[in-house]
């Protein structure tokens, strides 16, 4: 097994531990933190691609970036983990009790879908930085909520 797949899994029993004894407000912050940190990935992720292409020697392209191959993987997964967080953070409002700030946090996180829908589809980043900003924000107000 290598040295990926170990740190992989680690970090995926690491999450999978966090939540099983997580109370719902623990819970919405591993989603955010999650989110912001793949919405992070996914704007390196583009960026590296970027940047491999413009360099004209293949030989020099793989010593210094991922596969094309493997950036693209990461994109992948990065993409779906932001969808699922933010379709998780949406089905988790509660509108009865809290319907102004339901609906508000209910157009911010369809903007960050959006976003990311556009930039994803267009390889462009603006829209994930603008994406990281919002829910950084909200992560930030929400981790001062006891």
């Amino acid at each position: 097994m290598n040295y990926h797949v170990m740190m992989k899994e680690y970090k995926d029993s690491d999450i999978l531990s966090k939540v099983e004894g997580s109370s719902k407000h623990e819970f919405i912050e591993i989603v955010l933190e999650e989110l912001s940190y793949n919405l992070k990935v996914l704007v390196d992720a583009i960026l590296v691609e970027k940047k491999s292409s413009k360099i004209k020697s293949k030989k020099t392209s793989k010593i210094i970036f991922p596969s094309k191959q493997k950036t693209s993987k990461i994109k992948s997964k990065s993409f779906s983990k932001i969808i699922t967080s933010l379709m998780i953070l949406m089905s988790s409002l509660d509108f009865k009790k809290g319907k102004e700030i339901a609906v508000n946090l209910n157009n911010l996180y369809d903007y960050c879908r959006t976003q990311t829908l556009d930039s994803y589809k267009n390889q462009t980043i603006d829209g994930l930085n603008s994406s990281i900003g919002v829910i950084d924000d909200i992560l930030s107000a929400w981790k001062q909520i006891k």
